[in-house]
């Protein structure tokens, strides 16, 4: 993967032209417990740098294939909290 020395979210980013990250909340309830403390640790730190994002409107993050049509996402459903991936299952 390629990565900047003084930009690695950019590098992380590489080629494509994307203004956000979308993660599925049932891949992160997933992790192990220190990652997702790691990760929430991380998630505190920018709001208390950056503050919260905005309040008013939504994201409407909807799966679509290379052709712009919509499409099944087996992530969608985080089940209130209660569902748990296995990685090994998700692998390519």
């Amino acid at each position: 993967m390629f990565e900047l020395d003084n930009e690695p979210i950019h590098g992380w980013f590489n080629l494509t032209y994307a203004s956000y990250l979308v993660l599925p909340r049932s891949i992160l309830q997933s992790a192990p417990v220190e990652l997702q403390r790691r990760f929430v640790g991380c998630l505190e730190e920018l709001e208390s740098i950056f503050g919260d994002v905005p309040t008013e409107g939504c994201y409407d993050v909807r799966l679509r294939d290379d052709n712009g049509r919509f499409m099944c996402d087996h992530f969608k459903d985080y089940e209130r909290g209660r569902r748990r991936l296995c990685p090994s299952n998700l692998r390519r």
